[in-house]
């Protein structure tokens, strides 16, 4: 869910660049209006709810200070409001602050100080709805015991508690007039009385777009679902939630908890029609793990490759067929990005940026199409830090290289070793040996290997094991081959030719 946002000022091209100033649905806000005086503000409120009122206190017809005063005393649930101005003016500040605002910004607005303001904003409003959602509890059990006493349903005998939600519903209220809306809640309203009429779903209580239900079986239930959707026949995605069978009164919290639970399943899976908690996890649960999406996509920045979106698109399609519950999903999601940001930070990558952005949306994902698009959005990060860091890396990596492989020539030395010994891909270290030299890793060790080969039989007495061994050739017919190979000469024929006397 996004919070909504309307911007209040008088200068249109300010208004258009606090619009682009910075991507408002990566931090969770939408922007459903814009207003030029505080007259317009004022009455935009009253026809729509919304989270936020970002308001220049100059502006025409009502100041910022006043529309602020106004909408505490006049507008049910006020929204979280942040003042700018381009007036360091204490008083005004001090006028702000009195009024509850979360913050007093002057202008030119910087970006860093608008996120860190909305953060605050939004962490004001998550405390808000955990305290609504306690009274809605309280209240929905009140009326679910009415609910029940009212109806001919025994709890004892098994009910179960569900929620019906229109998907529709939130489209509905940002773009229908209000005649039409009414119209349409009636219709609903008249479609659960009819349901209530024929003893197969009694609603107990409305909390904004989700209709709160109980039904005596799975049979109600399913005859229900099919009545309903051809009595409301403008709703064209409906999702009926329900939780397990419960006998007892002390049961309801849970029965809500696992009905709120299997809504959000659904709607995560987009899956529409009726759906009932399960507490068990799917036994493909290790297939994810055994498809090493983490090494993949590892591998997949490392060699810049095109392949991080299909891996991804991969991973979120054994999502969808495995059907996962929610908290493993999260709890896999976060072994697949510490995996991944580990292994890069082990290079020194800096990527306190990309970590910290993914954990703050990681509990907010409302469908496998954000799991998507921000996983995605964070390998991207990744490549594009991983990119700069080779290019600097590339700049400064030879010496360190050239320097590491003459001094442990005579070991058993490999691309891969070399690789790991500096957190680089064997396949890019390759290239880049190839870009740089004009030859392969392995070619370039011969020569290294070689030239202290020829130092050898030129100035000692050592026998051509005892140098081939010393250079870091175990088997000397090899070594005799590659030097001859370099030299066009036999290690013999070079000592006889140039040994010093």
């Amino acid at each position: 869910m996004l919070y909504k946002v309307l911007i209040v000022e008088d200068e249109v091209f300010m208004r258009e660049g606090l619009k682009n100033l910075i991507d408002w649905k990566e931090l969770g806000f939408e922007i459903v209006g814009e207003a030029e005086d505080g007259i317009s503000a004022f009455e935009f409120m009253k026809k729509m709810q919304v989270d936020v009122l970002i308001s220049d206190i100059k502006i025409p017809l009502l100041s910022g200070l006043d529309l602020i005063e106004r909408v505490k005393k006049e507008i049910k649930n006020p929204p979280e409001v942040i003042i700018i101005s381009g007036y360091a003016d204490f008083e005004y500040a001090k006028k702000a602050i009195q009024h509850g605002v979360v913050n007093y910004i002057l202008k030119p607005i910087e970006e860093e100080e608008l996120v860190d303001t909305l953060l605050k904003v939004k962490s004001k409003l998550k405390k808000r709805e955990l305290i609504k959602e306690g009274e809605n509890l309280l209240a929905l059990e009140r009326s679910f015991k009415e609910s029940i006493e009212n109806s001919n349903i025994k709890i004892e005998n098994g009910i179960f508690v569900g929620i019906v939600y229109f998907k529709e519903m939130s489209n509905w209220l940002n773009f229908y007039l209000d005649e039409r809306i009414e119209n349409m809640l009636l219709t609903i309203k008249g479609g659960f009385e009819q349901l209530k009429k024929e003893g197969l779903m009694y609603e107990f209580s409305e909390i904004g777009d989700k209709y709160y239900v109980v039904a005596a079986s799975e049979e109600n239930i399913q005859e229900a679902y099919q009545k309903l959707k051809k009595m409301i026949d403008f709703a064209t995605e409906i999702v009926f939630a329900f939780s397990r069978e419960i006998t007892k009164w002390a049961q309801f919290f849970d029965a809500i908890y696992e009905a709120a639970y299997s809504l959000n399943f659904a709607l995560f899976y987009n899956q529409m029609g009726i759906t009932f908690y399960s507490s068990s996890l799917p036994n493909s649960k290790e297939l994810l793990y055994s498809k090493e999406y983490d090494k993949r996509l590892i591998l997949a920045i490392e060699e810049n490759s095109q392949d991080i979106q299909k891996i991804v698109e991969e991973m979120m399609e054994d999502i969808r067929k495995g059907k996962y519950q929610l908290e493993f999903l999260m709890t896999y999601l976060s072994f697949v990005v510490v995996s991944i940001s580990s292994y890069f930070s082990r290079m020194g990558l800096n990527l306190e940026d990309e970590i910290e952005y993914f954990s703050s949306l990681r509990l907010e994902f409302s469908n496998i199409e954000d799991i998507q698009k921000n996983l995605l959005k964070f390998c991207e990060g990744i490549l594009n830090k991983f990119r700069q860091w080779r290019t600097s890396l590339s700049n400064g990596i030879i010496c360190e290289l050239e320097k590491y492989i003459k001094e442990n020539y005579n070991k058993n030395l490999t691309l891969k070793s070399v690789a790991q010994r500096f957190y680089m891909n064997p396949v890019y270290l390759g290239q880049l040996f190839k870009k740089h030299y004009g030859m392969y890793f392995n070619t370039y060790l011969q020569k290294v290997r070689v030239e202290e080969a020829k130092k050898l039989l030129m100035s000692t007495n050592m026998k051509i094991y005892e140098i081939s061994q010393a250079v870091g050739y175990n088997d000397t017919d090899y070594f005799i081959q590659c030097f001859t190979k370099i030299c066009n000469m036999t290690p013999n024929q070079f000592r006889k030719k140039y040994r010093k006397v």
